[in-house]
C-alpha cells in the first residue's frame, strides 16, 4: 500500500505543535522544531516523488488532492518552511541569540508556526474552494499573532492592520466563491453542483461567463490583498517590517504565494471558458500597478525590510503581468519566477535579520560599509542583494527574461514594454541602497560578536544556493514539475 503523502504532509505540522507544547526546555522545543523541519521537508519530497511518478494523487473521496500545481507550491512552502525553521534555532532559540525568547514564548512561537506551515500546506491540498479560502482564513488567523509577537507598539498595529485588511479581502473573495457557486448550479444543476476545483476545471466550459465575470472582481479584490497587489497592498510593509525575521521570510516567499495559488487556480477554470479574457486583464492591470507602485517606493525606502517587503509587492506584480500574457510560455516563465522569488526573498529576509542585528539598525542611511566592517555580513548581503535585484547568473533574471520574452513573442509589446520599465527603475533602486549598505564608511561601530550560528547559516545557505543554482540548471524532475503546474493553469 502506498504511502498517504497528502496525509502526512498535514500531520507532521499538527504533531510537531502537539509535541512543542509540552517540551520541558529550550533543548527539547528545539530539538522538536528541527525535526519537524526536517520531517515536513521530507514529506514534501516523497508526494513530489509520488507525482512526477503516478501524477494527480487524491486522498479521502477527493477532499484532499494534489497536482503538478499544488506540488509547486508544496515546494515553495516546504523549502522556506525548513529555511525559515532552521535560522529560528539560532536566531530565537539559541542561548544568547540575537532575539533570544523565554521558553513558554519560545514553545509557542514554534507551535504557530508549525500551524502556519499546516494551514498553508492545506492550501495546497484542498480541492474544494470553500476549504481552500477557510485554509487561507486560517493562515491570516495564525499568521496575525506571529507579526506581533515582539509585543511593541508598532508590531501590534501592523498586526491588526494585517488581520483587518486580509480579514476583509478575504470576505470578498468568500463572496466571489459563492458567486462560482451560483455559476455552477445555474451550469449543473442545484442537485449537481459543488465547488470542488476538479468538477469546475473538467466543465469550466459550461459555466456562465457573466456570472464568472462579476466574481473574478470579488475574488481578484480579495485573494489580491492577500497576495500583496496593489492597490491593496498597505498591510504588507508594516507586518513584514514588525514580524520576527524568520516570520518575515514565510509571509513573502510563502504566504504571498498561496494567495497568487488561489488565483491561478480560479485562472485555470476560467481558461476553459470560450473567448473570455477577463482574468487575464485583471491579472494585466494589478500586476503593472504593483510592478510600478513598488518600484516609486523602493526608490525613497529608508527601512531595510520595508525595502525588501516592497520588492514583494513588486515581484507578485511581476508574476501576475506574465500570467496576463498566457499561453505555455508566459505561464512557465511566471510559475518559475514564483520558486525564484520564494526562494530569493526569504534569503533576502534571512540575510536582513542578520544585517540590522550585526549593524544594530534597520534604517538604510545608517546601514554603511558592511564590506569593510563585517566582511562576512557584508558578502552575504551582496549576494543576497544582487539576487534580488536580478543580476545574472541568479535565477531571478532568468525568469524576469523570460516573462518579457513570452510578452513581445505573444505580441503584447505594450504590456511587455511598460513591464521592462518597472523592473529598470526597480533594479537601479535596489542596486542604488545596496552600494550605500555595502561601501562607504560606517557610521556606527558593528557589533562583530553577533555571528550567525550552524543552524541560521544552514538555512540561509540552502535557499540562496536555490537562487542561484537555477539560474544555472534547471534540473530535469523540477523542469517537469513546473511545466506540468503551466498545463493545469492553462488547459
Amino acid at each position: 500500500m502506498p504511502i498517504p503523502w497528502l496525509l502526512v504532509v498535514l500531520i507532521v505540522p499538527v504533531a510537531g505543535a502537539g509535541v512543542v507544547a509540552v517540551a520541558r526546555s529550550r533543548r527539547q522545543a528545539n530539538a522538536v522544531a528541527a525535526a519537524v523541519a526536517v520531517s515536513a521537508a521530507l514529506a514534501v519530497a516523497g508526494l513530489l516523488q509520488s507525482l512526477l511518478l503516478r501524477g494527480p494523487q487524491s486522498y479521502a473521496g477527493n477532499f484532499l488532492y494534489a497536482d503538478d500545481l499544488s506540488g509547486l507550491l508544496l515546494l515553495v512552502v516546504g523549502l522556506v518552511g525548513l529555511a525559515s525553521l532552521l535560522y529560528s534555532l539560532d536566531y530565537l532559540g539559541r542561548p544568547g541569540g540575537a532575539h533570544e525568547l523565554p521558553l513558554p514564548r519560545l514553545r509557542r512561537y514554534y507551535a504557530l508556526v508549525f500551524l502556519f506551515l499546516f494551514s498553508m500546506y492545506l492550501v495546497a491540498e484542498a480541492n474544494n474552494l470553500g476549504v481552500l479560502w477557510i485554509a487561507l482564513e486560517g493562515t491570516t488567523l495564525v499568521s496575525a499573532l506571529l507579526v506581533g509577537y515582539y509585543h511593541t507598539r508598532r508590531a501590534q498595529e501592523a498586526s491588526w492592520k494585517y488581520l483587518i485588511l486580509c480579514s476583509v479581502g478575504l470576505a470578498f473573495a468568500l463572496f466571489g466563491t459563492l458567486l462560482l457557486y451560483v455559476a455552477a448550479v445555474h451550469a449543473f444543476g442545484s442537485g449537481n453542483a459543488d465547488l470542488n476545483w476538479t468538477r469546475l476545471v473538467a466543465s469550466g466550459a459550461e459555466l456562465d461567463p457573466g456570472v464568472v465575470r462579476v466574481a473574478l472582481v470579488f475574488l481578484f479584490v480579495g485573494y489580491g490583498t492577500k497576495a500583496g497587489l496593489a492597490p491593496l497592498h498597505t498591510w504588507l510593509p508594516d507586518a513584514h517590517s514588525e514580524a520576527p525575521t524568520p516570520v518575515s521570510a514565510l509571509l513573502s516567499g510563502a504566504l504571498l504565494n498561496c494567495a497568487m495559488y488561489a488565483l491561478l487556480r480560479i485562472d485555470a477554470i476560467t481558461v476553459r471558458i470560450p473567448d473570455f479574457t477577463w482574468t487575464q486583464w485583471l491579472f494585466l492591470l494589478l500586476g503593472l500597478l504593483s510592478v510600478f507602485l513598488a518600484a516609486l517606493f523602493l526608490v525613497v525606502q529608508r527601512d531595510l525590510k520595508r525595502l525588501l517587503a516592497y520588492s514583494s509587492v513588486e515581484n507578485m506584480g511581476i508574476i501576475a503581468v506574465g500570467l496576463s500574457f498566457g499561453g505555455a510560455a508566459g505561464i512557465f516563465a511566471s510559475l518559475y519566477h514564483l520558486l525564484n522569488h520564494a526562494a530569493t526573498k526569504s534569503a533576502m529576509f534571512l540575510i536582513g535579520g542578520h544585517v540590522a542585528v550585526v549593524a544594530r539598525t534597520k534604517s538604510l542611511p545608517e546601514i554603511q560599509g558592511a564590506l569593510v566592517a563585517a566582511p562576512g555580513t557584508g558578502l552575504l548581503l551582496l549576494f543576497g542583494g544582487l539576487a534580488l535585484a536580478g543580476v545574472p547568473p541568479f535565477s531571478m533574471f532568468s525568469s524576469e527574461f523570460l516573462i518579457l520574452s513570452a510578452g513581445f513573442a505573444r505580441g503584447d509589446s505594450v504590456a511587455a514594454g511598460l513591464l521592462l520599465l518597472g523592473l529598470l527603475v526597480a533594479f537601479g533602486a535596489l542596486l542604488w541602497h545596496l552600494s550605500r549598505m555595502l561601501l562607504g564608511d560606517p557610521h556606527q561601530p558593528y557589533d562583530r560578536s553577533a555571528r550567525l550560528g550552524v543552524a541560521a547559516s544552514l538555512g540561509i545557505g540552502i535557499v540562496l544556493a536555490v537562487a542561484l543554482g537555477l539560474g544555472l540548471l534547471l534540473p530535469d524532475p523540477l523542469s517537469q514539475l513546473l511545466h506540468g503546474a503551466a498545463r493545469v493553469v492553462s488547459g
